[in-house]
């Protein structure tokens, strides 16, 4: 099992900015998007800022969609998550990169990284929590 997480930023389009004065339309072109490459949206929310900035979040049966868009700056940013709990849904994920990346950024101006982060394969998951006395821990930032 594993999953994808995709971040991209760049230039938002037109199209993305004129969208973004109804934050409920874009809701819905987004979530269209989001089922026209297979993944489900469960809900969603749309948060405004001072200066007409916003985020868009879309909780999804595979995870997460997040659109922050920076009216002042021109530019905005999107991180997608995907799981494969049951079956590979990469590929539907790269799907749905492809649409917002047509639809959200300027053509050239967009920059994405995908990580994909593996998980034990095989083991149940209590035993996948269990780490060895001497395995790296994270230290706090906090102070």
């Amino acid at each position: 099992m594993a999953s994808h997480h995709f971040l991209g930023t760049g230039l938002f389009s037109d199209a993305l900015a004129a969208a973004a004065s109804r934050p409920e339309d874009l809701l819905d072109e987004i979530e269209r998007r989001v089922a026209d490459s297979g993944l489900a949206v469960v809900e969603r929310r749309a948060v405004p800022f001072p200066g007409g900035g916003f985020t868009l979040v879309w909780v999804l049966a595979e995870s997460h969609l997040v659109l922050h868009y920076w009216a002042e700056e021109g530019y905005a940013t999107i991180d997608l998550h995907i799981c494969d709990y049951r079956t590979s849904n990469a590929a539907k994920a790269r799907q749905l990169v492809d649409s917002l990346r047509r639809f959200c950024f300027v053509e050239g101006s967009d920059s994405w990284h995908e990580h994909r982060l593996d998980r034990p394969q095989g083991q149940p998951v209590e035993a996948a929590r269990r780490l060895p006395a001497d395995a790296p821990r994270l230290q706090s930032t906090d102070n």
